[in-house]
């Protein structure tokens, strides 16, 4: 079976202006009540990281904890909204029933 270039080309492009609009994206994760806070963007890069100074005098563990919450938090958020981005780019198209 040999792809339409034409589809091939449509399909990149797509993913291209995707991984644009998901790069430009923010998620934001929190634990201990707001102390700690993550960004990240769509493509799951770590943007910053915010911890409340009084936290600092703290157990390193439970900051260490805190902070894993809240990068996961964030990074759900992410991989939620791109599942939802490629989902609703692949409604978008008229694919041909390959199957």
């Amino acid at each position: 079976m040999q792809f339409n270039k034409s589809l091939l080309n449509q399909v990149q492009n797509m993913m291209q202006k995707m991984q644009k609009e998901m790069s430009q994206m923010k998620f934001e994760g929190t634990s201990g009540n707001g102390k700690v806070t993550v960004v990240s963007n769509g493509l799951q890069e770590i943007l910053s990281i915010k911890i409340d100074p009084e936290l600092m005098k703290e157990d390193p563990t439970l900051l260490e904890d805190l902070i894993l919450v809240a990068v996961n938090q964030a990074l759900n958020k992410s991989k939620e909204a791109g599942n939802n981005t490629i989902a609703q780019m692949m409604a978008n198209m008229n694919l041909p029933n390959i199957f």
